[in-house]
């Protein structure tokens, strides 16, 4: 690993450009004075007491007192653990931070009232599945659904799931093009009922409200996707409903 890897990792650790320089460039000299530091690191002289100063506060170096002044760096396990270690707690902190962050916006969304209908349109099936996903991560009561659970639509299948464990109801009447058994073990396991039904439909119905219908075909490879959103919208979501009851108890 050369000079300029060695920069590069520790600048992902958290170190700015000048840090990391002058750090690495310790590494090899083990101790030095200031000025030797600064050529060897090229960090200019105008700056390098400054960087020196702050990895002294970060405890990565040590200011070893005398006519001239020198400074040696700690152990280099020592310093890439801290190192590490401090990345690990910020991470954490920003991880706690997005949670509260996350849980504002949900908040947000329990507020907000949709009512009537919306047509949307997409480029990619994927992001049909997202916003689908997002849906199904609102629910409260149940979810049924109209679908095709394959290998392809990961967030569906996480969604799903992520609900079924916070107790909401899922039945789904599905194809399962390319799952095996353990890919459906794992969904009974989850607490979600599933009928084999071959219907060509992507719908989905949550809390008895909301209907998400797909417009397009989505077996087929096309420039954009259509689908629908009905909030409140009884007799499209009535409709839709007994047309799942009356396949559901066909099997």
């Amino acid at each position: 690993m050369d000079d300029s890897e060695v920069t590069g990792l520790l600048e992902q650790l958290g170190l700015t450009e000048y840090e990391a320089k002058t750090l690495s460039s310790l590494f090899r000299l083990k101790e030095a004075e200031a000025p030797d530091v600064s050529t060897i690191a090229q960090v200019p002289k105008t700056r390098v007491y400054d960087v020196l100063d702050k990895l002294i506060k970060k405890g990565l170096i040590i200011e070893i007192y005398g006519r001239p002044k020198k400074y040696r760096v700690i152990d280099p396990t020592d310093a890439l653990t801290g190192l590490i270690n401090k990345r690990k707690n910020d991470l954490k902190k920003l991880e706690e931070k997005a949670g509260s962050l996350k849980n504002l916006i949900y908040s947000f969304e329990s507020t907000s009232k949709e009512e009537g209908e919306k047509i949307m349109k997409v480029k990619e099936k994927n992001d049909f599945i997202k916003i689908l996903s997002q849906e199904i991560d609102n629910a409260k009561k149940s979810v049924v659904g109209l679908t095709e659970l394959n290998q392809d639509n990961i967030l569906l299948h996480d969604s799903v799931k992520r609900a079924s464990n916070r107790n909401v109801d899922i039945k789904l009447l599905s194809t399962v093009k390319g799952l095996n058994k353990a890919d459906l073990k794992s969904f009974g396991e989850a607490g979600v009922a599933i009928k084999e039904n071959d219907h060509g439909l992507n719908a989905f119905i949550i809390d008895d409200q909301k209907l998400i219908l797909g417009l397009s075909d989505f077996n087929k490879d096309k420039a954009e996707y259509h689908f629908a959103i009905w909030q409140n919208h009884p007799s499209m979501t009535n409709l839709m409903q007994s047309h799942f009851q009356n396949n559901w108890k066909k099997k």
